[in-house]
């Protein structure tokens, strides 16, 4: 991770990250007004029971991050999944959109991570202007001990996760070869397998 990150442009639009919302594995939704939102937020619709995400009407929740709280986002999922090799950054893929995005969306599984999220960028917005500080932050949020910040770390580290590797990006750095036609399959090789556990051995996971 660069000592002076750049500015976060976003990069995916929303058809896009919604999309990938339902591949990390959210909600759909009943369609209906849910309450649970923060002060002076107002409550927005879900898609409903039969989205079309074919050709999708204007998405009917506003994202919610601030532009300092996505760049917060972006420096956190570089940190935990960085430009290695051929591999590109979180960021390069749109990875923190999808953060805004997950966090945003009014349905059970979101609304209960809306705090945790942005709770827990608050301490590194606090220091990201300084780059020691900012990297200090960094090296110990993993061995973070209090509660709220490992339940914070994870979470957060689960969608970074889970949103990169369902592209076609992260398909190939851990050398997924999927809708192939093949007469068998041998299943994946052994060059596959040590790329998921260096990179699980990475994660600490």
């Amino acid at each position: 991770m660069s000592d002076d990150p750049k500015p976060y442009v976003p990069k995916i639009d929303r058809r896009t990250a919604i999309a990938w919302i339902g591949a990390v594995g959210a909600a759909t939704g009943a369609g209906v007004v849910v309450s649970g939102c923060a002060p002076g937020e107002k409550p927005a619709k879900g898609y409903g029971t039969d989205p079309n995400l074919v050709k999708p009407a204007k998405a009917p929740w506003p994202r919610l991050l601030s532009k300092t709280e996505l760049q917060a986002a972006a420096i956190l999922c570089d940190f935990i999944l960085p430009a290695s090799g051929t591999a590109p950054a979180a960021t390069a893929l749109g990875v923190p959109d999808f953060i805004d995005e997950w966090v945003s969306a009014p349905y059970p599984d979101q609304l209960k991570d809306r705090p945790i999220i942005r709770d827990g960028l608050k301490p590194l917005i606090e220091v990201m202007s300084d780059a020691g500080q900012r990297t200090a932050w960094l090296a110990a949020l993993p061995k973070a001990t209090d509660e709220a910040t490992k339940a914070f770390f994870r979470r957060f580290r689960y969608l970074v996760v889970g949103a990169y590797y369902t592209t076609q990006e992260g398909f190939r750095d851990i050398g997924y070869i999927g809708n192939e036609s093949r007469a068998a399959d041998p299943g994946p090789s052994a060059e596959a397998k040590a790329a998921v556990e260096q990179a699980l051995v990475k994660l600490g996971l």
